[in-house]
């Protein structure tokens, strides 16, 4: 399950839709990012937090609200929970709790502890906002598109971004919020990668990257799968836009969210 290891940082790419989760061991915290999926993939995350702690404090960091990223809460109830304001108010706490629930159930999984919405200790609410905690720097950027409630954090002096479900080598764009939100989150992306000379980019799903020029050709790829949907639609070409998925790992099984991206399109142009 570990991905990438070295002195600062482990990876951990879980066998579902190879969604990362993150641990960050610093000489005075350890910060852990998205813990998630399979129930036993969840024990492997806790249990090397648990070893490799010692009597350092414990940060959870949650990218954003989506089940699959929220759903090893349970297992770090003693560790601070870092994510934006719009995830501490989200109004649909609920229904991500019983998408977790109807996942186990689908696939008789049983998980060693409770499954709760997190609850947020440290919430992010600026545009830009930065948080010192021990020897670790957060600059943390509001990142609505994919979803309302996203941020994108960078790491110093680490010069890590955390991207969230963004910039993903094996995903095209999965918008569930707002299209054009989404756009500017990529510009951001960007300037984001300048401006701290980003040495290790991490998506939520798929391969990390340390080359700059593969970071701002996801952007690019990105960028170019929406605006192609949305000139294709502008045209009346809709058939035309599943040609864009084409070239990914999973079309068939990807479909349906280039569906839900063409549904959210249609109904933003109608508005």
């Amino acid at each position: 399950m570990i991905q990438y290891k070295d002195h600062d940082i482990t990876i951990f790419q879980s066998a579902m839709y190879q969604t990362n989760s993150v641990v960050v061991e610093t000489d005075e915290l350890v910060l852990v990012i998205d813990p998630t999926w399979l129930p036993n993939e969840v024990n492997e995350i806790q249990n090397y937090v648990y070893k490799n702690k010692k009597d350092k404090d414990v940060y959870l960091l949650f990218t954003h609200s989506d089940f699959d990223h929220i759903l090893g809460y349970g297992a770090f109830l003693y560790a601070k929970v870092i994510a934006s304001k719009k995830l501490k108010d989200c109004p649909n706490k609920q229904s991500i709790i019983d998408s977790i629930r109807d996942f186990d159930d689908s696939y008789y999984l049983t998980r060693e502890y409770e499954i709760k919405f997190p609850n947020v200790d440290i919430s992010i609410s600026k545009e830009y906002e930065e948080l010192e905690i021990g020897d670790m720097k957060f600059h943390f950027y509001q990142a609505p598109g994919h979803t309302e409630d996203g941020i994108i954090t960078v790491l110093e002096p680490l010069g890590i971004v955390i991207a969230g479900d963004y910039l993903s080598n094996i995903e095209f764009p999965y918008i569930y919020h707002n299209s054009d939100d989404y756009l500017s989150t990529l510009q951001k992306l960007e300037s984001i990668i300048d401006k701290y000379d980003i040495s290790l980019l991490i998506p939520g799903h798929g391969g990390f990257t340390k080359d700059q020029a593969e970071m701002k050709k996801r952007i690019s790829e990105s960028v170019h799968y929406i605006l192609q949907m949305k000139q294709l639609l502008l045209e009346d070409k809709q058939e035309e836009t599943y040609d864009l998925i084409k070239k990914y790992s999973y079309p068939k099984a990807m479909k349906k969210f280039h569906n839900y991206n063409l549904t959210l399109l249609k109904k933003e142009r109608n508005v």
